[in-house]
């Protein structure tokens, strides 16, 4: 049922707003999340077995809500629109007040086509994971002389071949051209393209539809490093944007070209779905991929594109955006200054109303930086918080954010009491803080302490406490003796240790162990 949720809720809510680019929002809300997961050695299949129903809720997360919808757009591709709804009307009839499975759906399904729907449902919904897919582009004399893309299971052994629709999108200086292709075979030919002119980059996701870890050619990768925000079409942009980033964590391409791009595509970005993405790309490779004399070095440029487009922001949500990523990635005096004056009400952002959330993240975030103030801001802050519960959560997150090591490893062993875990949003907040990337070096003494308590967080907690648990805790790492530790950890586990909860951790510290390695 959840691989439905999703995918019917977009084709209900969608008609009745014309007005938003909707694939594009579809790219951008499901691959990203989906690929987090199932390019770590820590991914699941859509289709779970479950033992005991102690246990349902760690088959949830984004397998399931992300990556569920894509591959049911895949479906619906193969049957067509029309022979998709009428194999779903007469499932649903045949089954009318009954019991029904997947592979029921599947068998009606596959009357309906040529495809082998059996082999299509074992690879995408019983099985984890995502096919690697290399452009293999050939050029002769100024002419495409072979387009070809080339598959391959990242699992050794398995030999599992994806059936997918992808639509190849070629760029020329003045105009676009794009090639559906069918990938139904460890390679693809596409003979359409043979004798066009040498497109200036071909890029395999375009439209938004190919799912996997694509391996680009080198010069469309090339092209892409230099000239992506020069892309017209923001649905194509987009892509590349995605697709550029699993290029940089697959390691064929260096980090500090891929944030320096994004930091230069800011200011060029009209598309608010787009900028959001590249907003938030561009926090997480400042903080997680980039070194810390990188980061210090690009700090002053990034503030001021950020301050750059928080001024010229049209909209109240855009300023909100540029505003938050301006917050979060601050590292120089004068803007630390700066946003000490707007928490105080001394300055102003024109077209930005600050409420008291924000005036709360805004302490926090200045207070885990150890400005000179940071005592009095959060003495204030607090005596300033009207709301109740804000206040409460204010003061259970406060000693995370002390300047003093010893205050902050009290409250971690605080943790250990079921009953200081009890409000899951304020530990999780209060466990990125005291993980945070300005803090890493001193916490990661509790990383194999908070991988040790994962099994009681599984039985004490609610069904996403374990995965988020973890995320947090990891969040701010990008060390070598960090990624030493969880690697630790997994190797001593018992046997008996739960199989959900080893990919839980594989999952959450796939970002250190690529930012490590």
């Amino acid at each position: 049922k959840e691989v439905f949720a999703n995918f019917m809720a977009a084709k209900i809510v969608n008609p009745s707003f014309p007005a938003i680019n909707h694939e594009l929002r579809f790219l951008l809300t499901y691959y990203p999340s989906a690929y987090e997961v199932d390019r770590t050695a820590g991914t699941n299949a859509i289709r779970q077995r479950l033992d005991n129903l102690d246990e349902a809720g760690t088959l949830y997360g984004a397998i399931i809500y992300q990556k569920a919808p894509i591959v049911m757009r895949q479906l619906e591709m193969m049957l067509g629109e029309d022979g998709f709804r009428d194999g779903l009307r007469e499932y649903l009839g045949a089954h009318r007040f009954a019991n029904a499975t997947w592979p029921d759906l599947i068998r009606v399904l596959d009357a309906r086509t040529p495809q082998d729907l059996e082999a299509w449902s074992q690879t995408w919904i019983e099985q984890a994971g995502r096919p690697v897919i290399t452009t293999d582009l050939r050029v002769n004399q100024g002419r495409i002389a072979r387009l070809s893309f080339a598959q391959r299971d990242p699992v050794p052994r398995r030999g599992l071949v994806w059936i997918e629709r992808l639509e190849v999108a070629l760029g020329y200086d003045d105009e676009m051209r794009r090639i559906p292709v069918q990938l139904n075979a460890a390679r693809v030919d596409v003979p359409e393209a043979r004798g066009w002119p040498a497109p200036r980059f071909a890029l395999p996701t375009g439209a938004g539809l190919g799912y996997g870890g694509f391996v680009l050619d080198p010069a469309t990768r090339a092209y892409l490093l230099t000239h992506l925000p020069e892309i017209p079409d923001a649905l194509t942009r987009g892509s590349a944007l995605v697709t550029l980033w699993e290029d940089m964590l697959d390691g064929r391409a260096r980090p500090a070209d891929v944030v320096d791009l994004f930091v230069r595509g800011l200011p060029r970005e009209r598309d608010e779905l787009n900028l959001q993405r590249l907003l938030g790309y561009v926090q997480q490779g400042f903080w997680k991929f980039l070194p810390d004399a990188s980061r210090h070095a690009l700090a002053p440029k990034l503030e001021g594109v950020l301050r750059a487009g928080l001024a010229a922001a049209p909209t109240a949500s855009l300023k909100s955006a540029w505003f938050s990523a301006l917050r979060d990635t601050a590292q120089t005096p004068d803007t630390l200054n700066w946003l000490e004056l707007i928490w105080r009400q001394r300055e102003s952002v024109p077209g930005l109303v600050l409420e008291e959330p924000d005036f709360i993240t805004l302490a926090e975030e200045l207070a885990v930086r150890d400005v000179p103030s940071r005592q009095e801001i959060l003495d204030q802050q607090l005596a300033r918080t009207i709301n109740p519960d804000r206040k409460a959560r204010f003061a259970f997150v406060r000693p995370a954010l002390s300047s003093d090591v010893r205050v902050r490893t009290a409250f971690f062993a605080s943790l250990r009491d079921v009953q200081n875990r009890r409000r899951e949003p304020w530990v999780l907040e209060a466990l990125a803080y005291l993980h945070h990337p300005l803090r890493a070096s001193s916490s990661r003494q509790y990383i194999p302490q908070s991988l040790a308590l994962l099994e009681e967080i599984r039985r004490t907690g609610d069904i996403f406490f374990p995965k988020r648990w973890m995320d947090a805790t990891l969040s701010g790492h990008r060390s070598a003796p960090a990624a030493r530790m969880v690697r630790q950890f997994l190797a001593a586990a018992p046997a008996g240790y739960p199989d959900r909860l080893r990919r839980t951790i594989l999952s959450s510290a796939d970002d250190l162990f690529r930012a490590a390695r």
